[in-house]
């Protein structure tokens, strides 16, 4: 039977052996709560510097960092929010007008392919909200590009 000190030997060992490179998983059965001798650690110094653990937890712990610092500037009030709907009405607006200087027209030229008054092309790049889906088709034919490619 071994002794208090020579099982504290062996545990420094597996210890020793672990904190220098050995990754091998504890032969245990995994509990849900690891402890902290159930990771391989580097040593820098004669002391522990890095822990390696499964990616899965690495990936657990990173997203769970970011909610909590999500969490943590949406309630200091520093942060702007921006309304999904309203930033997707920008960013067609922006893709209208882009694909437009693209196709080498002006306001006016893609009005008069279109039928359309110089104003009224300059009021649905600037608010596309209240364009209906044919206008904007006809948009799209008219530069070349797919409708999905502007909204």
């Amino acid at each position: 039977m071994p002794t208090n000190s020579t099982k504290t030997t062996q545990k420094a060992k597996r210890r020793s052996a672990r904190a220098v490179g050995d990754t091998r998983r504890p032969s245990r059965k995994r509990s849900s709560k690891r402890r902290p001798d159930d990771y391989a650690y580097v040593i820098e110094d004669g002391e522990p510097a890095y822990v390696l653990i499964p990616i899965e937890e690495y990936e657990d712990l990173a997203k769970a960092s970011m909610v909590e610092q999500a969490v943590a500037q949406i309630k200091s009030g520093d942060e702007d929010l921006t309304d999904a709907d309203e930033l997707a009405l920008e960013l067609a607006a922006e893709r209208i007008a882009r694909a437009r200087r693209a196709a080498g027209l002006t306001q006016k030229q893609l009005g008069a392919k279109l039928n359309l008054p110089q104003s009224q092309i300059s009021r649905i790049e600037r608010n596309p909200d209240r364009t209906t889906v044919r206008t904007l088709k006809r948009i799209a034919r008219a530069l070349g590009v797919d409708v999905q490619s502007l909204v």
